[in-house]
């Protein structure tokens, strides 16, 4: 009857450093984080992916920033240091899907790694939005339409309740002068949606 205490105080720091995030002390939920690494170096990777989320939700500016005529910017992530601990992440686990999840939606949104990162994530796990934002790359950055639909359409197949793969598959089909499709997937949306009002969420 000792190994379950023994399994609990090995998540102490794990779960002081969640506790902290909850709070928003972000920098004592980074060491808590750093702790657990070093205790345990076989959860490195959720460790690390924790603390690049605590850099993302930090506020670095000490000042709001004026980036544009009556625009203030009054919180801003650190996303450098964040890349670099799902970075760290990924070097103890290639396939940590929330480290290659964290990497897409940080880098630059036509950079060719960030394609590569979602496509791996997608090796992991079936994502909703991932799907819909590889579908955006390769329609917006590579005008490969073809691709981009069959990513859509696996959007749809994955969360048929979701509104948003029926928009894409519908402005797809009428840039590619595929009409009567469009109006056949906003008709399946309408049948979707009274689904979705008559029986609540999946």
């Amino acid at each position: 009857m000792i190994w379950p205490f023994r399994h609990k105080l090995s998540l102490k720091h794990l779960q002081d450093g969640s506790q902290h995030m909850i709070a928003k002390r972000y920098e004592a939920a980074i060491k808590s984080f750093l702790r657990h690494a070093r205790k345990h170096p076989n959860d490195k990777p959720k460790a690390y992916a924790k603390i690049a989320e605590c850099y993302l939700r930090s506020n670095r500016l000490k000042f709001p920033d004026i980036i544009a005529e009556g625009i203030m910017l009054i919180s801003q992530g650190d996303s450098r240091s964040a890349e670099y601990y799902y970075r760290l992440a990924l070097k103890n686990n290639p396939k940590h899907f929330s480290s290659l999840r964290g990497l897409a939606e940080i880098l630059p949104n036509d950079s060719t790694e960030r394609c590569l990162f979602m496509e791996e994530a997608l090796t992991v796990q079936l994502d909703t939005c991932l799907l819909i934002d590889l579908g955006d790359y390769y329609r917006s950055v590579c005008n490969d339409y073809d691709h981009a639909y069959g990513l859509y359409a696996k959007a749809q197949t994955h969360a048929p309740k979701d509104k948003t793969a029926y928009l894409r598959l519908n402005d797809l089909c009428q840039r590619m002068g595929r009409n009567d499709e469009a109006k056949e997937w906003s008709r399946r949306w309408q049948e979707a949606s009274i689904r979705k009002r008559r029986f609540g969420p999946s």
